[in-house]
């Protein structure tokens, strides 16, 4: 999908950087955790009383791109964005074919929900608050699975 509509130089020079050393960094290792076809690793999210199996993205390139250009995001499914920084986060629909669902979390609880955003929404989307992560999942999941601002919110 996305990330940070914003970002600065230091970060796309990174995203180039990566782009041209490959995928060999972060492949195989202790543990074999199991990753999506995009090359995140899964991650099952608890939020509210609801489990969502999710891509973890953690590096500049990962949070840039982020479900961007996805033609599809099944119900169970999403992605858990690990900001480098609490902060008000600001992400945009760049390159999206899906509605979302943004789902704001800190300190283990939600934040706030930004929900059902369509597809072709034009501006940005700014965290209520200072986050620490975003869950994005299908637009509507939300309010499908009666999730709410203050629901805890866990990851393994």
């Amino acid at each position: 999908m996305r990330v940070s509509c914003n970002l600065s130089a230091w970060v796309m020079a990174g995203l180039l950087l990566a782009a041209l050393a490959g995928p060999a960094a972060g492949e195989g290792g202790a543990g074999r955790q199991e990753v999506s076809e995009h090359g995140n690793p899964w991650v099952r999210v608890t939020v509210g009383g609801v489990t969502v199996k999710a891509e973890a993205v953690r590096t500049p390139e990962s949070l840039y791109l982020g479900l961007s250009g996805r033609r599809e995001l099944p119900d169970g499914r999403g992605m858990l964005f690990f900001m480098p920084a609490q902060e008000v986060q600001t992400f945009c629909m760049r390159g999206m074919h899906i509605p979302l669902d943004l789902i704001w979390i800190n300190d283990g609880r939600i934040a706030g929900i930004t929900r059902n955003v369509p597809r072709t929404f034009p501006g940005n989307l700014c965290s209520p608050a200072p986050v620490t992560h975003v869950l994005e999942v299908p637009g509507g999941f939300a309010d499908r699975h009666g999730i709410k601002a203050g629901d805890p919110v866990r990851w393994q």
